[in-house]
C-alpha cells in the first residue's frame, strides 16, 4: 500500500493506493484522515484501489499526520 502526499500550491490531496487485499486496513487510515480534518474524499474500487482526500494545504497536512500516525499503530 502506498500513501503519497501532493501539495498543489492552495490545495493539497493524499493518495492511497494498493490491491484489493489492503482495503481494510486503507478504509481505516482513510475515515482516520477524514475525521482529523475537514478534507473531501474521492474513492476508486477495482483490482487495485484509490481513496484520495483532498483539501486546503493545511487540512490536508493534519490529515495526512493523521493517516500516517494510524498507519504506524500495529494491527
Amino acid at each position: 500500500m502506498k500513501i503519497q502526499y501532493f501539495d498543489d500550491f492552495a490545495y493539497a490531496r493524499i493518495w492511497i493506493t494498493g490491491p484489493f487485499w489492503q482495503l481494510s486496513k486503507a478504509k481505516k487510515l482513510f475515515e482516520a484522515g477524514r475525521q482529523a480534518a475537514p478534507v473531501s474524499s474521492i474513492s476508486s474500487y477495482g483490482l487495485t484501489f484509490q481513496l484520495t482526500l483532498l483539501g486546503s494545504r493545511n487540512h490536508t497536512l493534519r490529515a495526512y499526520k493523521a493517516v500516517v500516525a494510524e498507519n504506524r499503530r500495529p494491527s
